[in-house]
Protein backbone atom coordinates (compact mmCIF):
# COMPACT_ATOMS: atom_id res chain seq x y z
CA UNK A 1 0.00 0.00 0.00
CA UNK A 2 0.84 3.70 -0.40
CA UNK A 3 1.87 5.59 2.27
CA UNK A 4 -1.01 7.15 3.83
CA UNK A 5 -1.28 11.54 3.37
CA UNK A 6 -2.40 13.59 6.09
CA UNK A 7 -5.13 15.59 3.84
CA UNK A 8 -7.86 14.12 1.38
CA UNK A 9 -10.18 15.18 -1.02
CA UNK A 10 -13.46 15.47 0.32
CA UNK A 11 -17.12 16.40 -1.37
CA UNK A 12 -18.62 19.09 1.01
CA UNK A 13 -21.74 20.13 2.10
CA UNK A 14 -22.13 23.76 3.39
CA UNK A 15 -25.81 24.24 3.94
CA UNK A 16 -28.52 22.11 2.82
CA UNK A 17 -32.06 23.43 0.42
CA UNK A 18 -33.15 23.20 -3.34
CA UNK A 19 -30.33 25.23 -4.32
CA UNK A 20 -27.74 22.31 -2.89
CA UNK A 21 -25.70 22.65 -5.82
CA UNK A 22 -24.12 25.94 -4.87
CA UNK A 23 -23.53 24.94 -1.62
CA UNK A 24 -21.26 22.25 -2.06
CA UNK A 25 -17.38 22.30 -2.50
CA UNK A 26 -14.66 19.76 -2.99
CA UNK A 27 -12.38 20.20 -0.50
CA UNK A 28 -9.62 19.08 1.63
CA UNK A 29 -9.66 17.27 5.19
CA UNK A 30 -7.77 15.67 7.53
CA UNK A 31 -7.13 11.65 6.77
CA UNK A 32 -8.89 10.03 10.67
CA UNK A 33 -6.86 7.92 12.68
CA UNK A 34 -8.40 4.37 12.95
CA UNK A 35 -9.21 3.85 16.70
CA UNK A 36 -9.03 0.77 18.30
CA UNK A 37 -10.84 -1.86 16.91
CA UNK A 38 -11.40 0.11 13.40
CA UNK A 39 -9.69 0.15 10.31
CA UNK A 40 -8.48 2.64 7.80
CA UNK A 41 -10.27 1.84 4.64
CA UNK A 42 -9.34 3.65 1.36
CA UNK A 43 -12.30 4.63 -0.41
CA UNK A 44 -12.30 3.77 -4.21
CA UNK A 45 -16.14 3.98 -5.25
CA UNK A 46 -19.44 5.12 -4.66
CA UNK A 47 -22.73 5.08 -6.08
CA UNK A 48 -25.27 7.53 -6.47
CA UNK A 49 -28.52 7.00 -5.12
CA UNK A 50 -31.73 8.82 -4.42
CA UNK A 51 -31.22 9.21 -1.39
CA UNK A 52 -27.94 11.77 -2.14
CA UNK A 53 -29.89 13.64 -3.74
CA UNK A 54 -32.48 13.85 -0.16
CA UNK A 55 -29.34 13.86 1.99
CA UNK A 56 -28.22 17.38 -0.08
CA UNK A 57 -31.99 18.80 -0.02
CA UNK A 58 -31.55 17.84 3.87
CA UNK A 59 -34.76 15.85 3.88
CA UNK A 60 -33.14 12.51 4.34
CA UNK A 61 -33.47 11.02 7.68
CA UNK A 62 -30.36 8.53 7.51
CA UNK A 63 -27.65 12.11 6.68
CA UNK A 64 -28.16 14.40 9.60
CA UNK A 65 -24.66 16.05 10.15
CA UNK A 66 -24.19 17.43 13.97
CA UNK A 67 -22.66 20.62 12.14
CA UNK A 68 -21.93 21.94 8.72
CA UNK A 69 -19.70 21.62 6.42
CA UNK A 70 -20.59 17.52 6.86
CA UNK A 71 -19.13 15.17 4.15
CA UNK A 72 -22.14 13.72 1.49
CA UNK A 73 -22.17 9.74 0.78
CA UNK A 74 -24.19 7.03 2.16
CA UNK A 75 -22.05 3.89 0.42
CA UNK A 76 -18.69 2.33 -1.21
CA UNK A 77 -16.05 0.00 -1.38
CA UNK A 78 -12.43 0.38 -0.72
CA UNK A 79 -9.13 -1.22 0.54
CA UNK A 80 -7.77 -1.80 3.93
CA UNK A 81 -5.21 1.08 4.74
CA UNK A 82 -3.99 0.16 8.00
CA UNK A 83 -5.39 -1.36 10.92
CA UNK A 84 -6.12 0.27 14.92
CA UNK A 85 -5.19 -1.36 17.66
CA UNK A 86 -7.38 -4.63 19.20
CA UNK A 87 -8.58 -5.60 15.17
CA UNK A 88 -8.88 -9.00 15.23
CA UNK A 89 -6.63 -10.26 12.06
CA UNK A 90 -10.18 -11.36 10.02
CA UNK A 91 -9.06 -8.39 7.75
CA UNK A 92 -5.75 -7.60 6.22
CA UNK A 93 -3.55 -4.54 4.83
CA UNK A 94 -4.66 -4.39 0.78
CA UNK A 95 -8.23 -6.84 0.96
CA UNK A 96 -10.90 -4.79 -0.18
CA UNK A 97 -13.66 -4.48 1.78
CA UNK A 98 -17.66 -3.36 1.85
CA UNK A 99 -19.56 -2.02 5.07
CA UNK A 100 -22.60 -3.23 6.54
CA UNK A 101 -23.39 -0.25 7.66
CA UNK A 102 -21.64 3.51 7.79
CA UNK A 103 -22.13 5.15 11.59
CA UNK A 104 -19.88 7.66 10.58
CA UNK A 105 -22.48 8.72 7.84
CA UNK A 106 -25.13 10.02 10.51
CA UNK A 107 -22.57 12.46 11.98
CA UNK A 108 -22.06 14.26 8.55
CA UNK A 109 -18.69 12.32 7.42
CA UNK A 110 -19.89 10.23 4.40
CA UNK A 111 -18.24 8.06 1.74
CA UNK A 112 -17.89 11.14 -0.96
CA UNK A 113 -14.13 11.17 0.53
CA UNK A 114 -11.03 9.20 0.41
CA UNK A 115 -10.11 7.62 3.75
CA UNK A 116 -12.86 6.60 6.63
CA UNK A 117 -12.16 4.99 9.67
CA UNK A 118 -15.14 2.26 9.88
CA UNK A 119 -15.02 -0.52 12.97
CA UNK A 120 -14.21 -3.90 11.91
CA UNK A 121 -17.03 -5.64 12.98
CA UNK A 122 -18.80 -3.70 9.83
CA UNK A 123 -16.87 -4.96 7.41
CA UNK A 124 -16.53 -7.81 4.75
CA UNK A 125 -14.36 -8.53 1.87
CA UNK A 126 -15.35 -9.00 -1.17
CA UNK A 127 -14.73 -11.88 -3.64
CA UNK A 128 -11.80 -10.61 -5.90
CA UNK A 129 -14.82 -11.33 -9.47
CA UNK A 130 -16.78 -8.36 -8.28
CA UNK A 131 -15.28 -5.07 -9.27
CA UNK A 132 -14.88 -1.70 -7.09
CA UNK A 133 -17.76 -0.56 -9.65
CA UNK A 134 -20.12 -3.38 -8.56
CA UNK A 135 -19.24 -4.16 -4.92
CA UNK A 136 -19.39 -0.39 -4.01
CA UNK A 137 -23.37 -1.20 -4.54
CA UNK A 138 -23.76 -3.63 -2.59
CA UNK A 139 -25.89 -1.74 0.29
CA UNK A 140 -28.53 0.18 -0.17
CA UNK A 141 -29.83 -1.54 -3.07
CA UNK A 142 -29.32 -5.28 -2.58
CA UNK A 143 -29.98 -5.73 1.06
CA UNK A 144 -33.72 -4.37 0.64
CA UNK A 145 -34.15 -6.40 -2.31
CA UNK A 146 -33.52 -9.36 0.18
CA UNK A 147 -35.44 -7.73 2.91
CA UNK A 148 -37.83 -6.95 1.45
CA UNK A 149 -38.89 -10.17 -0.06
CA UNK A 150 -38.37 -11.75 3.47
CA UNK A 151 -41.16 -8.77 4.49
CA UNK A 152 -43.74 -9.21 1.88
CA UNK A 153 -43.78 -13.34 2.39
CA UNK A 154 -44.67 -14.41 -0.90
CA UNK A 155 -44.47 -17.97 -1.62
CA UNK A 156 -42.92 -20.03 -4.94
CA UNK A 157 -44.96 -19.07 -7.48
CA UNK A 158 -46.49 -16.28 -6.22
CA UNK A 159 -46.81 -12.73 -8.15
CA UNK A 160 -45.28 -9.39 -6.81
CA UNK A 161 -45.28 -6.20 -8.60
CA UNK A 162 -42.14 -4.47 -8.52
CA UNK A 163 -42.46 -0.45 -9.47
CA UNK A 164 -40.60 1.72 -11.20
CA UNK A 165 -38.82 -1.37 -12.39
CA UNK A 166 -35.96 -0.22 -14.66
CA UNK A 167 -33.74 1.28 -11.95
CA UNK A 168 -30.74 -0.33 -10.66
CA UNK A 169 -33.46 -1.83 -7.12
CA UNK A 170 -35.71 -2.72 -9.77
CA UNK A 171 -33.42 -4.62 -11.89
CA UNK A 172 -32.08 -6.46 -9.26
CA UNK A 173 -35.58 -7.42 -7.64
CA UNK A 174 -36.07 -8.84 -11.10
CA UNK A 175 -33.18 -11.12 -11.05
CA UNK A 176 -33.21 -12.09 -6.85
CA UNK A 177 -37.32 -13.35 -7.77
CA UNK A 178 -36.40 -15.28 -10.87
CA UNK A 179 -33.26 -16.85 -10.03
CA UNK A 180 -33.30 -16.86 -6.01
CA UNK A 181 -36.84 -16.81 -4.30
CA UNK A 182 -39.02 -18.60 -6.93
CA UNK A 183 -41.05 -15.49 -7.34
CA UNK A 184 -43.06 -13.80 -10.41
CA UNK A 185 -42.56 -10.31 -11.02
CA UNK A 186 -45.11 -7.85 -12.65
CA UNK A 187 -43.27 -4.84 -13.48
CA UNK A 188 -44.12 -1.47 -13.72
CA UNK A 189 -42.02 1.10 -16.37
CA UNK A 190 -43.06 4.93 -17.26
CA UNK A 191 -41.68 4.12 -20.82
CA UNK A 192 -42.34 1.46 -23.45
CA UNK A 193 -39.06 0.79 -24.47
CA UNK A 194 -37.77 -0.69 -21.47
CA UNK A 195 -40.54 -3.61 -21.63
CA UNK A 196 -38.64 -6.00 -23.57
CA UNK A 197 -35.43 -5.23 -21.74
CA UNK A 198 -36.77 -6.15 -18.27
CA UNK A 199 -38.35 -9.41 -19.70
CA UNK A 200 -34.81 -10.18 -21.35
CA UNK A 201 -33.63 -9.42 -17.44
CA UNK A 202 -36.62 -12.11 -16.12
CA UNK A 203 -39.53 -9.96 -15.14
CA UNK A 204 -42.44 -12.33 -16.29
CA UNK A 205 -45.03 -8.96 -17.54
CA UNK A 206 -44.04 -5.38 -17.68
CA UNK A 207 -46.70 -3.14 -17.45
CA UNK A 208 -46.40 0.70 -18.65
CA UNK A 209 -48.26 2.96 -16.02
CA UNK A 210 -47.93 6.48 -16.84
CA UNK A 211 -50.65 7.83 -14.29
CA UNK A 212 -54.04 7.29 -12.54
CA UNK A 213 -55.65 6.80 -16.11
CA UNK A 214 -54.02 3.76 -16.32
CA UNK A 215 -55.00 2.01 -12.98
CA UNK A 216 -57.86 0.27 -14.25
CA UNK A 217 -56.17 -1.70 -17.15
CA UNK A 218 -52.99 -2.39 -14.72
CA UNK A 219 -55.41 -4.23 -12.44
CA UNK A 220 -57.18 -5.98 -15.19
CA UNK A 221 -53.99 -7.23 -17.21
CA UNK A 222 -52.61 -8.44 -13.06
CA UNK A 223 -55.69 -10.12 -12.69
CA UNK A 224 -55.23 -11.59 -16.33
CA UNK A 225 -51.83 -12.82 -15.27
CA UNK A 226 -52.29 -14.16 -11.92
CA UNK A 227 -55.26 -16.37 -13.01
CA UNK A 228 -57.61 -13.58 -10.67
CA UNK A 229 -55.85 -14.15 -7.63
CA UNK A 230 -53.69 -10.37 -7.30
CA UNK A 231 -50.51 -9.68 -6.27
CA UNK A 232 -48.73 -11.21 -3.33
CA UNK A 233 -47.79 -7.61 -2.41
CA UNK A 234 -46.18 -4.53 -4.32
CA UNK A 235 -42.38 -3.20 -4.03
CA UNK A 236 -43.39 0.13 -4.35
CA UNK A 237 -40.65 3.06 -4.77
CA UNK A 238 -42.53 5.97 -6.37
CA UNK A 239 -45.55 7.21 -4.02
CA UNK A 240 -47.72 9.94 -5.65
CA UNK A 241 -50.61 7.76 -6.80
CA UNK A 242 -48.86 4.88 -7.33
CA UNK A 243 -50.21 3.13 -4.42
CA UNK A 244 -53.59 4.06 -5.62
CA UNK A 245 -52.92 2.47 -8.99
CA UNK A 246 -51.37 -0.96 -7.44
CA UNK A 247 -53.39 -1.40 -4.05
CA UNK A 248 -56.49 -2.55 -6.02
CA UNK A 249 -54.34 -5.06 -7.76
CA UNK A 250 -52.81 -7.08 -4.67
CA UNK A 251 -55.25 -9.70 -3.48
CA UNK A 252 -56.94 -9.62 0.00
CA UNK A 253 -54.18 -9.54 2.58
CA UNK A 254 -51.57 -8.93 1.03
CA UNK A 255 -49.38 -5.86 1.36
CA UNK A 256 -47.35 -2.74 -0.37
CA UNK A 257 -44.12 -2.20 1.10
CA UNK A 258 -42.95 1.55 0.44
CA UNK A 259 -39.47 2.18 0.55
CA UNK A 260 -38.74 5.27 -1.76
CA UNK A 261 -40.90 8.39 -2.80
CA UNK A 262 -39.56 9.20 -6.37
CA UNK A 263 -43.09 11.38 -7.03
CA UNK A 264 -42.51 13.17 -4.07
CA UNK A 265 -43.19 12.49 0.06
CA UNK A 266 -46.60 12.45 -0.36
CA UNK A 267 -49.07 9.61 -1.42
CA UNK A 268 -52.46 8.83 -2.07
CA UNK A 269 -54.06 5.23 -1.60
CA UNK A 270 -57.77 3.92 -2.00
CA UNK A 271 -59.48 3.20 1.71
CA UNK A 272 -61.42 0.21 0.26
CA UNK A 273 -58.04 -1.65 0.29
CA UNK A 274 -57.26 -1.56 3.83
CA UNK A 275 -60.59 -1.34 5.28
CA UNK A 276 -62.48 -4.24 3.43
CA UNK A 277 -59.98 -5.94 1.94
CA UNK A 278 -56.77 -6.15 4.27
CA UNK A 279 -54.37 -4.67 2.38
CA UNK A 280 -51.40 -3.20 4.31
CA UNK A 281 -49.07 -0.63 3.89
CA UNK A 282 -45.21 -0.65 5.32
CA UNK A 283 -42.33 1.32 5.19
CA UNK A 284 -38.93 -0.53 4.54
CA UNK A 285 -35.45 1.21 5.47
CA UNK A 286 -32.20 -0.25 5.24
CA UNK A 287 -30.33 1.34 7.76
CA UNK A 288 -32.73 0.26 11.15
CA UNK A 289 -33.18 -3.13 9.24
CA UNK A 290 -29.86 -3.68 9.35
CA UNK A 291 -28.92 -2.47 12.66
CA UNK A 292 -31.76 -4.41 14.53
CA UNK A 293 -29.33 -7.27 13.80
CA UNK A 294 -25.75 -8.27 15.72
CA UNK A 295 -22.76 -7.48 14.24
CA UNK A 296 -22.25 -11.32 12.93
CA UNK A 297 -25.94 -11.45 11.57
CA UNK A 298 -24.85 -8.18 9.41
CA UNK A 299 -22.22 -9.79 7.93
CA UNK A 300 -23.32 -12.76 7.22
CA UNK A 301 -26.30 -11.31 5.15
CA UNK A 302 -23.62 -8.94 3.74
CA UNK A 303 -21.95 -11.62 2.78
CA UNK A 304 -24.71 -13.66 0.84
CA UNK A 305 -25.87 -10.40 -0.96
CA UNK A 306 -22.48 -10.07 -2.43
CA UNK A 307 -22.12 -13.83 -3.69
CA UNK A 308 -25.65 -13.27 -5.01
CA UNK A 309 -23.86 -9.94 -6.62
CA UNK A 310 -21.12 -12.37 -7.92
CA UNK A 311 -23.48 -15.07 -9.33
CA UNK A 312 -25.47 -12.33 -11.12
CA UNK A 313 -28.36 -13.32 -9.31
CA UNK A 314 -27.97 -9.76 -8.00
CA UNK A 315 -27.28 -8.12 -11.19
CA UNK A 316 -25.59 -4.66 -10.29
CA UNK A 317 -26.59 -1.92 -12.86
CA UNK A 318 -23.99 -0.98 -15.58
CA UNK A 319 -21.91 1.89 -14.42
CA UNK A 320 -21.53 5.80 -15.84
CA UNK A 321 -18.33 6.88 -13.58
CA UNK A 322 -17.18 9.96 -12.72
CA UNK A 323 -14.73 11.64 -10.90
CA UNK A 324 -15.19 12.40 -7.47
CA UNK A 325 -14.28 15.79 -8.47
CA UNK A 326 -17.63 15.90 -10.60
CA UNK A 327 -19.91 15.38 -8.06
CA UNK A 328 -22.04 18.07 -7.89
CA UNK A 329 -22.45 17.59 -12.27
CA UNK A 330 -23.44 13.86 -11.06
CA UNK A 331 -25.68 14.76 -8.15
CA UNK A 332 -27.88 17.02 -10.79
CA UNK A 333 -27.82 13.79 -13.40
CA UNK A 334 -29.05 11.99 -11.17
CA UNK A 335 -32.36 13.58 -11.10
CA UNK A 336 -32.40 12.72 -15.21
CA UNK A 337 -34.99 10.75 -16.26
CA UNK A 338 -34.43 7.76 -18.64
CA UNK A 339 -30.99 7.41 -17.41
CA UNK A 340 -29.52 3.76 -18.10
CA UNK A 341 -26.86 3.53 -16.06
CA UNK A 342 -25.79 3.92 -12.53
CA UNK A 343 -23.97 7.03 -11.10
CA UNK A 344 -20.40 6.15 -9.31
CA UNK A 345 -17.85 8.51 -8.55
CA UNK A 346 -13.79 6.97 -8.64
CA UNK A 347 -11.01 8.43 -6.93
Amino acid sequence: MAAIPETQTAVVINAFGPEYAKNITIGTIPVPKPGPGEVLLRITCRPLNPADVFSALGVYPGFTPKTMPAVLGLEGVGTVAALGEGCTGRLAVGQRCVATRWLCVGEGHGTWRQYAAVPEEDLIAIPAELPDEAACQALINPIPVVGMFQEVGAAKGDHVIVTAAGSALGRMAIGYASKEAGVKVIATVRRAEQVEELKAAGADEVIVVRGPEDAAAFKERVLAVTGGKGAAGVLECCAGDMPTIVGPAVRDGGVIIMYGAMNGIELKWNVVDPLFRGVSMKGFWVWPWMNARSAEERRTIMERVVRLMAAGVLPPHKVDARPLEGAVEALEFQATVGRDAKLVLRG
